[in-house]
């Protein structure tokens, strides 16, 4: 029952924005990250609606990621739920809020479009993020990533070898993590059970 929750995350019923429904109607490369967070949901709540999240994101990886303590790329704030950074090969990615509000008494979604380019070329993600009250037990969480590349002999061999898919797979691990250590606000965490799912990569 819990499961069916968490995944049943209705994350096109959310969006207004038609190009973030579009990729939904791709076969995206799919992965997804959950686990329960010994933190009240309320607490949970607090932290995701802190106006400043995105910079609160930056901090901890900072902290917690990163190897030195800096952040080579700074991500770029340009007003209306849009960011963006330049990573360290020049390549940018550029960030779109599209949902985070308390969708029920027990729900927190936050919904996140990326558009960027990498070693595989052109890429799009749609991240979605979900709290979910477990009660005395604490938060569930799951992160669920849409991954879309949009190269067609990238998206080929991805269904074959798995590369970029596995490119994915790390970062949601990461996703799940700094997301999880900003929720809890503490130095020890809870292992997440990591869940791929059966990648989707169309023709």
């Amino acid at each position: 029952m819990v499961a069916s929750n968490v995944f049943a995350l209705n994350t096109v019923g959310l969006l207004d924005d038609a190009a973030a429904k579009a990729l939904l109607e791709k076969k995206c490369i799919r992965t997804e990250a959950c686990g329960v967070l010994p933190a009240r949901f309320d607490a949970a709540v607090s932290y995701l609606s802190q106006p400043d999240l995105v910079q609160r994101i930056q901090g901890e990886y900072r902290r917690s990621v990163s190897k030195d303590g800096t952040i080579d790329f700074p991500i770029v704030g340009t007003g209306n739920g849009a960011y963006y950074y330049v990573n360290e090969k020049n390549q940018r990615t550029d960030l779109f809020e599209l949902c985070r509000r308390q969708t029920s008494d027990s729900v927190f979604d936050l919904i996140y479009h990326a558009k960027g380019k990498r070693y595989f070329g052109k890429y799009e993600v749609l991240i979605h993020i979900r709290a979910i009250d477990a009660g005395s037990a604490g938060t569930i969480y799951t992160a669920s990533v849409y991954a879309y590349p949009h190269n067609g002999p990238v998206r080929f061999f991805a269904r074959r070898f798995g590369t970029v898919e596995r490119y994915f797979q790390r970062k949601t691990r990461l996703i799940a993590r700094v997301s999880t250590k900003i929720c809890t606000g503490k130095d020890n965490y809870p292992s997440f059970v990591y869940q791929p799912s059966n990648p989707a990569v169309g023709p």
